[in-house]
């Protein structure tokens, strides 16, 4: 995941850096956190919700979209992309 960037086009979003720092926009406002995988699911450490708990889901590639799913719903729905260097 590390290296790439995860969006909807208009609403949301999100940078993976290699060093398993996560940069997050969601309607114009950007927040830090941390992500990982455990389990075979991508691991969110966001900070608002838990400073010791992820928020974990099932990533599935559907044709060009990539899907976080919880218990079989989707929650959020992208498309991904490398990640521009800085």
């Amino acid at each position: 995941m590390g290296g790439h960037h995860v969006t909807d086009g208009r609403h949301w979003g999100r940078d993976y850096f290699l060093d398993v720092r996560l940069e997050r926009s969601e309607n114009g406002r950007t927040r830090a956190g941390r992500w990982s995988t455990q389990n075979n699911q991508l691991c969110l450490l966001l900070p608002e919700v838990s400073k010791v708990s992820p928020v974990c889901f099932d990533v599935v590639r559907v044709g060009e979209e990539l899907q976080y799913r919880d218990a079989g719903s989707v929650v959020y729905a992208g498309t991904v992309r490398k990640s521009p260097s800085r």
